[in-house]
């Protein structure tokens, strides 16, 4: 079966209705009379709704940085204090044996004194001492090995939670196709001959990620390049993998999409995001306890929407590769690969 019109946001109201926030005067005037502007009261209440949601937006992420930059802290000062403790120890260690060598060459050096006294027949039965010998300290550097970058940037703070991320083959539509280290998929031409075993989405073109998440903070990334539709979030892993799927919080999908030139939140009823810069390139944050999941456009750094709430089981990560179109949207989603120099997941 074909996936096409299968994977839809939780509906809103329409303009106009009782839920909507226009009145059924204005959405006529607006209707018949594109270049008429809104009234003045609404335009006063639409800007600062605007300008709310973003204080909001701005002290919400703010607040995440300083929470970052404060762990941040601790984790460098209790390195520092760690690397201090062995140098000094070592230090120690050559001082107490350079102490035991100079209370040696002192006692040899008095037993010498008191010889050279004694006659130079004396002197001739005195031979070469073995019990003193001088051994090399451990060579001790004051320069410290660690590397104490402090990250003012957000997305470097959150690298400290990188987690490696794959594809769960198990869980993809058989048209989609993933690659054999299943760090990319896109959709194939022609359904593959596969089970159809509960865990795989059908006829939605979507997979999980093989990790689940029962607590802590992780942070991943995907490249999405040029395309031109897709899906990427979150998921409880007991949603449904058949039929028709619609993404919202309630039905256990935190995600983001682009479809047809805009992008969306899958709230209910779904939420336009504005995007200045088109993102080649998706960061993904969970934050299990704090039942947060945000989404961040890497190419500007720029925040691109947060969902809340509160999470309960397993979560798993959820790609979409999208529709193809006239030939255009072929390309993978590509999950990054965690740089070398991340500090890796430090969460339970």
């Amino acid at each position: 079966m074909s996936p096409k019109g299968l994977l839809a946001p939780a509906q809103g109201p329409e303009l106009g209705s009782p839920g909507s926030r226009l009145s059924k005067k204005e959405h006529l005037c607006v209707t018949q009379h594109p270049a008429h502007v809104f009234s003045v009261p609404f335009l006063f209440f639409y800007l600062q709704r605007k300008v709310r949601n973003k204080r909001e937006m701005i002290a919400g992420e703010f607040n995440k940085l300083h929470t970052l930059l404060r762990e941040e802290e601790q984790l460098l000062l209790q390195s520092l204090e760690e690397e201090e403790r062995a140098t000094l120890q070592r230090l120690r260690k050559n001082v107490t044996k350079l102490s035991q060598q100079s209370s040696s060459l002192h006692q040899l050096i008095t037993e010498i004194e008191e010889k050279c006294q004694q006659p130079v027949v004396e002197l001739l039965k005195v031979r070469r001492s073995e019990n003193v010998k001088l051994q090399d300290s451990e060579a001790v550097s004051t320069d410290l090995k660690n590397v104490y970058k402090i990250s003012l940037d957000l997305r470097e703070a959150l690298q400290r939670f990188r987690v490696d991320v794959t594809l769960d083959p198990d869980t993809a539509h058989p048209r989609l196709v993933l690659s054999e280290d299943r760090k990319r998929v896109n959709l194939g031409d022609t359904c593959q001959d596969l089970p159809n075993n509960p865990e795989r989405f059908d006829p939605c073109p979507c997979v999980l990620g093989t990790e689940g998440f029962t607590g802590g903070r992780r942070y991943w990334e995907v490249e999405v390049g040029d395309k031109t539709e897709w899906a990427l979030g979150v998921c409880r892993e007991s949603v449904s993998r058949k039929g028709k799927v619609t993404l919202s919080p309630e039905n256990g999908y935190w995600a983001v999409w682009l479809r047809d030139g805009g992008y969306k939140a899958f709230t209910s009823p779904s939420t336009p995001l504005l995007v200045s810069v088109r993102p080649s390139r998706v960061g993904i944050f969970l934050d299990y306890e704090a039942g947060e999941v945000s989404f961040y456009n890497v190419t500007d750094r720029s925040h691109l929407f947060t969902f809340t709430g509160t999470f309960s089981g397993k979560l798993r990560t959820f790609f979409c590769p999208g529709l193809i179109a006239g030939g255009t949207n072929a390309a993978p989603l590509i999950i990054c690969p965690v740089p070398a120099q991340a500090g890796g997941n430090l969460c339970p």
